[in-house]
C-alpha cells in the first residue's frame, strides 16, 4: 500500500492522463482485434425500437403526397467544400440546394456556421415562418456528416410546413431522420452518421438519433412498401 502511494505521489497529471490513454487504446485494441467486438458498446447509443420506425414510415407515407428520388450533392459545390469545408457560402448554397430537393426556398433562411463545440448538437433550427435561422456547428466533422445534419434539419422545415409530427420530442427526431431518408438523403445520413473516433483513445462521437442499421432499415421498410425506387442505391 505505502509503495502504490508513493508512486501516485511520484507522479504528475500530464503522467496520469498519459497512462490513461495507453490503457484506452490497449483495450481498444484487444476489443477490436483480439476479441473482434465493436469498440463502442450499443448501450452508449439510445436504440430506436423497430416500432417506433414502423410508425413514423407510415405517417410518412400517409402524409407525403410524392415519392422523392435520391438526392446528389452537386459535385461542383463539393470541390469548393473540400478546400474549405467551412465556407459560409458554400454551404449556404448546399442547403439551399438540399431545400430545393423537397420543394423549399432555401435563400431566405439565415444559416450560421459555428465552430465552436455545441454539447449533443450539430445542428439546430428555429423558425416562425416569417424568419427562419439553422445553425451549423462545424467540429471534425465529414462532407457526408454536413450534408446530413443539414438534410435533417430542412426536413425538420418540411414537417413543420407540412403539420406532420409526433407528441414527443425524442421521437420527433426519429420521425425527422426517418424523414430524411424517405425523401431521398439515406445514403448520406448511412454515411455521416457513422459513429467516429473521438480526440482523444477510446472516445467516439456521432451525429443524428438513428444508428446505419436503422437507416437500412428504414430503406427495407420502404422498399417493401413500394416507396422504393430503382436508383435507390445509386449514391
Amino acid at each position: 500500500m505505502n509503495a502504490l502511494l508513493s508512486f501516485l505521489y511520484r507522479i504528475g497529471v500530464n503522467d496520469i492522463f498519459g497512462l490513461l490513454s495507453l490503457i484506452g487504446l490497449t483495450v481498444y485494441l484487444i476489443r477490436r482485434f483480439l476479441l473482434r467486438r465493436s469498440p463502442v458498446p450499443k448501450s452508449s447509443f439510445k436504440t430506436v425500437p423497430r416500432e417506433l420506425l414502423d410508425r413514423c414510415v407510415a405517417l410518412l407515407q400517409k402524409e407525403e403526397r410524392r415519392i422523392y428520388e435520391p438526392y446528389f450533392a452537386p459535385e461542383e459545390i463539393l470541390a469548393l467544400l473540400r478546400d474549405n469545408c467551412k465556407d459560409p457560402e458554400c454551404l449556404k448554397r448546399l442547403l439551399c440546394d438540399i431545400c430545393a430537393h423537397i420543394g423549399i426556398d432555401g435563400s431566405f433562411i439565415k444559416l450560421i456556421v459555428d465552430d465552436r463545440p455545441v454539447p449533443d448538437k450539430a445542428g439546430e433550427i428555429s423558425t416562425d415562418l416569417a424568419f427562419t435561422t439553422i445553425r451549423l456547428e462545424m467540429s471534425c466533422y465529414t462532407l457526408d456528416t454536413v450534408i446530413a445534419v443539414l438534410a435533417h434539419e430542412a426536413i425538420h422545415l418540411h414537417l413543420y410546413y407540412t403539420g406532420t409530427h409526433m407528441r414527443d420530442n425524442w421521437e420527433n427526431e426519429i420521425l425527422t431522420d426517418t424523414a430524411a431518408v424517405y425523401c431521398g438523403f439515406g445514403e448520406y445520413l448511412y454515411r455521416g452518421y457513422a459513429v467516429m473516433r473521438g480526440e482523444f483513445a477510446f472516445s467516439y462521437h456521432k451525429v443524428g438519433y438513428i444508428s446505419q442499421e436503422d437507416v437500412r432499415y428504414i430503406q427495407e421498410l420502404m422498399s417493401g412498401n413500394g416507396v422504393k425506387n430503382e436508383n435507390w442505391n445509386g449514391i
